[in-house]
């Protein structure tokens, strides 16, 4: 075997003499040749499992490759010379293998082969090119998500590094289009200014380039803006509901596509880019599930016609009883709604006994007037007073909000895997800055993941 004919190679000089001295005969073996000094164009043998070792990536060139000390078996086991395809105009494409890898073996075989193809497997999350992770977990997906406003940046499966080496090509999961959707009325209620429709036209601009692939007047374009109001640079699409984004774009459609036109001109994107709204990651060949045959009585959903239909706006008990139902915790809302501890302390707890005056809490404020007799008064009724529509929609609000809290702080502590204790006391330490608290620990958990094991 000679597949390795005229390729120069260099020993990293700190490499354990008897290494060496098996390195030299393999790689004479498969024609290769060793040079004294570090060749213009070929390989440097090194220990890269070793991070003070890693410095020496200073000496990759366009034709001068770093790889770790097995390449030159690895390339004996494949029968085939291993080619350099993880470079970007000559120089290591940076790339996170994920800790959702629980597989420690499986995460080290994935570090080797992106060595031996000439890449850089020990980049950070945010100077990655490519972050590999596990696509059967939750983190998966949240990685997706957080980084799809992001461009140059892709986020791949544990398959991607072995699909890319049988194609000798680095190639990404390519974005499909997916129908945007429907329509759905909505109502403007806070004046729009030249600056809310400046930006809505470059959120579309960037979203919807041609409007011939459709989708500018769906109901999830809009949506998906209200989405983004966590982000600082997204904080002005408060100012307005969803429903309201849309119906400005729908209503000022032929004079907003000027402009948008005009934007998009200048920025000059290609059509399928993966930030662009309707374009998602292709899914992985999955067998085909048999379909269910559907029941007679089918809920409705938006653009069928079948019967029966569900009210689509329920009334303020029902959406209570909804919060409630979403959530064990906030069943304590119907104690806290029902009964609230009187003001003037516990003394006014006390009930009437026999044909003793009722006490002064059933009184009205600002009554001099003596009790009436038990015979004549009218019985009171054991219901709690109703509820009004806002009391409602305020105590649903305050469940909901604190549910939702509740369950973004789980999600940083599960993600950085802290308690959510930590997390919590970090939270109210910051002043409740949840984007904060987030970067926070997840900095802490890759400085404790960069620190040596001590033996």
């Amino acid at each position: 075997m000679t597949f390795l004919q005229g390729i120069h190679f260099y020993l990293q000089p700190e490499i354990l003499p008897e290494l060496q001295d098996t390195l030299r005969r393999s790689i004479t073996e498969l024609g290769g040749e060793i040079d004294a000094n570090v060749p213009d164009k070929g390989y440097v043998l090194a220990d890269l499992h070793n991070p003070q070792s890693q410095q020496i990536f200073q000496l990759f060139t366009p034709e001068r490759w770093v790889v770790p000390l097995t390449f030159v078996e690895a390339c004996k086991a494949a029968g085939a010379y291993i080619k350099p395809i993880f470079l970007e105009e000559g120089v290591p494409m940076p790339i996170h293998v994920h800790e959702s890898i629980a597989n420690l073996k499986f995460r080290e075989a994935l570090y080797e082969k992106i060595l031996f193809c000439t890449g850089f497997p020990y980049a950070t999350l945010d100077s990655a090119r490519v972050i590999i992770a596990d696509s059967k977990t939750s983190v998966f997906s949240a990685l997706v998500k957080h980084y799809q406003l992001t461009p140059h940046k892709y986020i791949e499966s544990l398959e991607w590094v072995d699909k890319c080496i049988e194609r000798q090509e680095v190639s990404f999961t390519p974005h499909v289009f997916k129908n945007p959707g429907g329509r759905r009325a909505g109502e403007e209620r806070t004046q729009f200014t030249e600056e809310d429709e400046r930006k809505l036209c470059e959120w579309i601009a960037a979203k919807i380039p041609f409007k011939s692939t459709g989708g500018r007047t769906g109901n999830k374009l809009y949506q998906q803006l209200c989405e983004m109001r966590n982000h600082p640079e997204y904080a002005w699409v408060t100012r307005h509901t969803w429903q309201s984004w849309r119906e400005r774009y729908k209503k000022n459609a032929v004079r907003l596509d000027k402009i948008v036109d005009n934007i998009v001109s200048t920025t000059k994107p290609n059509q399928g880019e993966k930030w662009q709204y309707g374009y998602v990651r292709q899914d992985d060949d999955k067998p085909r599930k048999k379909r269910k045959h559907s029941s007679k009585h089918e809920e409705f959903i938006v653009g069928s016609s079948g019967a029966g239909k569900k009210p689509a706006h329920p009334g303020p008990t029902e959406q209570l009883s909804q919060a409630i139902s979403a959530n064990s915790s906030l069943g304590q809302l119907a104690g806290i709604l029902r009964l609230a501890p009187p003001e003037n302390g516990e003394d006014e707890w006390k009930i009437k006994i026999g044909n003793n005056l009722s006490p002064s809490w059933t009184k009205s404020k600002g009554s001099s007037e003596p009790e009436e007799d038990s015979d004549t008064k009218r019985a009171k009724s054991d219901e709690p007073p109703a509820m009004t529509d806002d009391t409602l929609q305020l105590a649903i609000r305050a469940a909901v909000a604190g549910h939702v809290l509740d369950h973004n702080l789980s999600e940083i502590a599960q993600q950085s895997r802290f308690t959510a204790e930590e997390v919590r006391e970090y939270y109210d330490k910051c002043g409740g800055d949840l984007e904060r608290t987030g970067r926070r620990f997840h900095k802490m958990r890759e400085h404790l993941n960069a620190l040596p094991d001590e033996e």
